[in-house]
């Protein structure tokens, strides 16, 4: 059987609606964070997209539709892109992403009226192959690697952007009028291949939402603020920029800890995210509880903790994580089945970066990077040699 252009526009443009409506309306009743919220854009440009197009073809004059619509494509893929960098607790840089959008919109705006179906295609070939690219490389670090469904989202990415390298190869050298390019690479072939990589991408991006260790808000994912003595992000940086300019002005020592539950994927999947949230607010609470007196906590997101307090009289600043470790060993965070938490730590002092909150923190997320290279249950400090302050991981159930 043979479907015609126009059935199968149809169809990509009731898939695409029908996957959008279901992650942005997830998004906003389930896990409203910004990975899912990011990546929400990428549908909806999904959609833009389809009507564009739709747009021109039921009215050839509104010929500005192929310039929304290049656009919107581009959008689509840059937003996946910027919500992997999110996923992996960078920067979106969703300014780049709606900036090569707006440059290919206009790029197909410049052909004018007599542009046709082509105009600006070949800046959008490129836009395209170039930010699925970029966010299949995305997929492939980070927090990413613990996850099982993010290969699918990894293969979908690394596909466009070789489809569109090759389309745009084809669309110079052969022209979009060659049969070889109108047969591989014209509208009804790249429209089934869309269908297959969205409901692909649609299956693997609601499970990372659901599952995943995503960068979410406290104040939405987790309600750590009904734990006395834990702060907002927002709360604890006004303290402690408080704290470390009184610091600065006696001279005292600080240590800042930045506290990571290296084995919540694992609780998420073996007892649902239910659990692991509770599972968050326990740590919350072993934290303050075994926290020096004069400790301010706060909650930097879903499985992070950052503690200031001031610096120990005898032996290293890492010993301040090393108690918080020993404390989570020896508590539960669930009596019935005996589950610890496993906890990375990073440690920066302002002996060695300063009373500034920005740069203090920078440094102890940068431990915290090699700490977790090293593996779950290990402790670093800014500036410490290889091996220095670790610690050997300890086991999920006692």
């Amino acid at each position: 059987m043979i479907i015609d252009e126009q059935t199968l526009l149809l169809a990509s443009g009731a898939v695409v609606t029908i996957c959008a409506f279901s992650f942005v309306l997830n998004t906003v009743l389930r896990r409203n964070n910004a990975v899912g919220r990011t990546w929400s854009i990428a549908f909806i440009a999904g959609v833009l997209t389809t009507f564009s197009y739709a747009a021109w073809g039921l009215a050839p004059d509104a010929w500005w539709a192929v310039a929304v619509g290049n656009g919107a494509v581009a959008l689509w893929v840059g937003a996946l892109w910027a919500g992997s960098r999110q996923f992996n607790g960078r920067r979106s840089l969703l300014s780049v992403v709606f900036g090569v959008s707006l440059l290919v919109s206009l790029s197909g705006l410049f052909y004018g009226p007599d542009g046709g179906a082509w105009a600006g295609a070949l800046e959008m070939f490129i836009a395209v192959s170039a930010l699925a690219g970029l966010g299949g490389a995305e997929t492939l670090r980070g927090r990413f690697k613990t996850s099982t469904n993010a290969p699918v989202l990894t293969v979908v990415l690394f596909l466009v952007a070789f489809y569109y390298v090759l389309r745009s190869i084809l669309f110079v050298t052969v022209g979009p009028t060659d049969m070889v390019f109108l047969t591989y690479f014209g509208t009804v072939t790249t429209t089934f291949v869309s269908i297959v990589m969205v409901v692909l991408a649609a299956v693997s991006m609601s499970v990372l939402v659901a599952n995943g260790p995503v960068a979410q808000e406290p104040s939405i994912a987790v309600n750590t603020r009904s734990i006395p003595g834990v702060f907002a992000r927002t709360v604890f940086d006004v303290h402690a920029k408080d704290w470390l300019a009184r610091a600065r002005r006696d001279r005292d020592s600080l240590v800042l800890v930045i506290l990571d539950i290296a084995n919540l994927e694992h609780m998420n999947t073996a007892f649902g995210r239910n659990y692991g949230d509770q599972a968050i607010q326990s740590v919350g609470r072993i934290a303050v509880e075994n926290s020096p007196s004069a400790a301010l906590i706060g909650h930097l997101r879903g499985q992070r903790f950052i503690i200031l307090t001031t610096a120990p009289v005898i032996g290293a600043p890492t010993r301040v994580a090393e108690h918080l470790q020993t404390a989570m060993v020896e508590t539960p965070i669930d009596a019935i089945e005996g589950i610890r938490a496993i906890v990375t730590c990073g440690v920066a002092t302002t002996d060695d970066s300063g009373y500034d909150l920005t740069n203090l923190q920078k440094a102890a997320l940068g431990a915290l990077t090699e700490a977790s290279a090293a593996g779950p249950g290990q402790i670093r400090g800014a500036g410490s040699p290889p091996g220095a302050g670790s610690s050997e991981p300890t086991s999920l159930i006692a």
